[in-house]
């Protein structure tokens, strides 16, 4: 071996492999195993893990694998000569956030100086109540209290969001409590109902049901349902729970997809790029099932949207839907002193 390299890998296949390949013996390879297991299982090494080797001026090897903030550091000539471990402390603090929208939510919650996986954590909790790409408007504003994780003083994610508020000027005050791995509203309704407001995260609706001017067939037909522009390639997510009927090519609507949901509903999604689901597949609402495309008779990249019930068409975007039940009788006081403390809490952390 020549001295003095440095070698980085990822984890993303087996270690044994990767040190086989660099012309270490057997023997080394095994000890090196059986020391890193006593640290780390290796099944659960990924992409993410990586293996640093450096090679010594006197034919020792160093080699430094990290895990999610934990390191490991391991010099072997013809044994195992030195260990380090380092486990990685990930401070968790409860804190309130707070802001106001100026253009739209992602820009509104990064002005903060907060992750862009914070805007999906919040808009999850009110995506059956609230279409944060269509429904807010300037000046709106939110209100969290949730676990921020810190490693070395440097925020790297979010725990749990306990409490979030929503005060808009279309879609009124939402909240959400967080109650055991659901969210309910102050008064103990749940707020997941059976449908999600959009399939879609991030488009723009450019028609609606009823007849149009078809851009291709050049006449006018009935639309029979709610396009969304969108960007090539975005996930598209089933509006529901249920099992998927149908997944394929199905003529002018090019690559499909449909769904059977209970009580009578059915949702269709149409000239997707990819389809990531098989027939007889359960999904879950917000699953994702595929990705935007222009397959089948389309202009340009979007998803063509449909929703029937009991095989009639209806209007997605007018649909009311009763939440899910609500908190049992037997937890609700249990609920209300969940509620009064954060309440108290955001009181006395707050001018």
């Amino acid at each position: 071996m020549v001295n003095n390299i440095f070698l980085v890998y990822s984890l993303n296949q087996p270690l044994w492999n990767i040190l086989s390949s660099l012309g270490f013996e057997n023997k080394k390879i095994f000890i090196l195993s059986q020391t890193i297991k006593n640290y780390f299982d290796e099944k659960t090494f990924n992409k993410n893990d990586t293996l640093k080797i450096k090679i010594l001026s006197d034919s020792s090897i160093v080699l430094t694998i990290k895990k999610n903030f934990n390191k490991l550091e391991v010099t072997l000539k013809d044994t195992i000569k030195e260990v380090h471990f380092e486990k990685g402390f990930i401070q968790k603090k409860l804190e309130i956030i707070k802001g106001s929208i100026e253009g739209n939510l992602y820009n509104s919650i990064l002005k903060l100086n907060e992750l862009p996986e914070l805007v999906e954590k919040y808009s999850d909790i009110f995506a059956w109540d609230i279409d944060f790409l269509v429904e807010t408007e300037d000046n709106d504003s939110f209100l969290m209290v949730l676990e921020k994780l810190y490693y070395n003083e440097r925020l790297i994610g979010y725990g749990n969001i306990y409490y979030a508020v929503y005060y808009g000027k279309r879609v009124g005050i939402k909240r959400a409590i967080k109650f055991g791995d659901k969210y309910y509203d102050e008064n103990g309704k749940a707020l997941s109902k059976m449908f999600l407001k959009s399939p879609l995260k991030i488009y723009r609706i450019t028609s609606y049901i009823g007849y149009r001017f078809h851009p291709i067939l050049r006449e006018y037909r009935l639309h029979h349902g709610v396009d969304y522009a969108a960007p090539y390639g975005i996930p598209v997510f089933s509006l529901g729970d249920g099992v998927v009927i149908y997944a394929g090519w199905k003529g002018g609507y090019g690559n499909t997809i449909i769904i059977k949901h209970p009580k009578g509903y059915e949702t269709r999604y149409a000239h997707l790029s990819k389809i990531s689901v098989f027939i007889g597949q359960r999904v879950s609402a917000g699953q994702y099932i595929g990705n935007v495309g222009a397959t089948g008779l389309s202009t340009g990249p979007h998803l063509h949207f449909e929703m029937r019930k009991d095989g009639k068409l209806i209007n997605p975007l007018k649909l009311k839907i009763q939440s899910d039940k609500p908190i049992d009788p037997e937890n609700l006081n249990e609920f209300i002193r969940t509620k009064n403390l954060i309440i108290s809490f955001i009181k006395s952390n707050t001018i």
